[in-house]
């Protein structure tokens, strides 16, 4: 089965006041009628949904970003009935997307529409990498012309844009940042002590009072301040000295 890739289109996301109302999505010029649910929420849907169509019912994303899904269709008695039904024969789902024909109000998808819509979308969500479906068997429906399927292909970029929209996307989000590298740290040399050096440069025991790696200037440099701390004490000693 060969996938088509169309034009982008905006969607039309209509909110009641009503913050326990379903979310209402259709595509801009598009056919595609979608209906978002709370699980809660499903018993009160409108009889106008009542009508053959296809609809995917949602597990909650894991930390990983994967979610599972159940693909379904609706002929008769409609999406309204198959759905609430859903309520007692599944409990892994959380919300319901529900697609129907919304173009002419005295039109609908017929049987074999609804199947092949069904059979469409299991495909999309079977190709994805980060969904488990639930279905046994893959549903399909061969008995359109390939006209009728290529105008039942205007539904499947609304309903990939809306699972993207409510966090259900069908490729894992990845970071465009690059992965952060784990540098070690460098090791700091542990510093031996210098050997201590007197004056004339041989190498002695540990004294406060010698240089350690002296350089000609730092040794006469401490022999001048020794020379003035000697001064300094024998004039100090003469100036105590009795006449």
């Amino acid at each position: 089965m060969s996938a088509v890739r169309l034009a982008a289109f905006p969607l039309v996301v209509t909110l009641s006041e009503d913050p326990g109302e379903p979310i209402k999505i259709r595509a801009k010029h598009k056919v595609a009628g979608m209906l978002l649910l709370y699980r809660h929420q499903v018993k009160s849907l409108d009889r106008s949904w009542n009508v053959p169509g296809a609809y995917i019912l949602l597990d909650r994303p894991d930390a990983e970003g994967r979610w599972g899904a159940y693909v379904g269709k609706a002929t008769n008695p409609g999406l309204r009935n198959r759905v609430q039904q859903q309520l007692k024969d599944r409990d892994h789902w959380y919300r319901a997307l529900v697609i129907r024909y919304e173009s002419n109000d005295d039109e609908t998808l017929n049987s074999a529409e609804a199947g092949w819509l069904e059979g469409e979308i299991y495909y999309c969500l079977d190709s994805a990498e980060t969904v488990d479906l639930h279905n046994r068997n893959r549903p399909q429906d061969a008995t359109l012309s390939i006209d009728d399927e290529a105008s039942l292909r205007d539904y499947m970029l609304p309903i990939e844009s809306t699972l993207h929209l409510i966090g259900h996307p069908l490729q894992p989000q990845r970071s465009e940042a690059p992965p952060t590298r784990q540098v070690a740290p460098t090791p700091v040399p542990v510093q031996q002590p210098r050997p201590h050096v007197n004056a004339l440069g041989v190498q002695v025991s540990p004294n406060r009072y010698l240089l350690q790696n002296p350089t000609i200037e730092a040794v006469l440099e401490r022999i001048a301040q020794l020379d003035a701390r000697r001064k300094t004490r024998a004039q100090r000693q003469d100036s105590t000295r009795p006449i």
